[in-house]
């Protein structure tokens, strides 16, 4: 009976993380710069070829995003029905879905689907 509690109150908690209200105004014109990834319950740190990776969420759907220490043109979109972030080639023909698993005024995580892995993997962004 205990370990039902336990259970039902974990998943209370785990709901009340997954509804975190997203403001989208949290997003916008912060260098996010990328920090660790999560694979499962591991916190690994990210490779020096992306030390300098980042985002730059601005208006009007632009985006300022270095990518393997490359510059990236392309745009971004906020989808709020299920806290979907976006992100669009300059052509608009390759996209990639990002989640947003958690949102402050100093960290960002997304969880993307990586196709090489097999993974869903959460990326730990944090702004300066």
């Amino acid at each position: 009976m205990l370990k039902i509690k336990f259970a039902f109150i974990g998943l209370l908690i785990l709901n009340m993380l997954i509804a975190q209200e997203i403001k989208y105004e949290d997003l916008l014109n912060k260098k996010w710069l990328l920090s660790n990834y999560i694979i499962g319950s591991r916190e690994l740190p990210i490779e020096k070829k992306r030390k300098k990776d980042y985002y730059i969420f601005k208006e009007n759907n632009q985006k300022e995003e270095r990518l393997f220490g490359e510059k990236v043109v392309g745009t971004w979109e906020y989808l709020p029905h299920g806290k979907f972030i976006m992100f669009y080639s300059a052509d608009k023909e390759i996209y990639v879905p990002a989640r947003i698993r958690l949102l402050n005024s100093t960290e960002l995580h997304l969880s993307i689907f990586d196709i090489n892995s097999m993974r869903l993997i959460t990326l730990v962004y944090r702004s300066k």
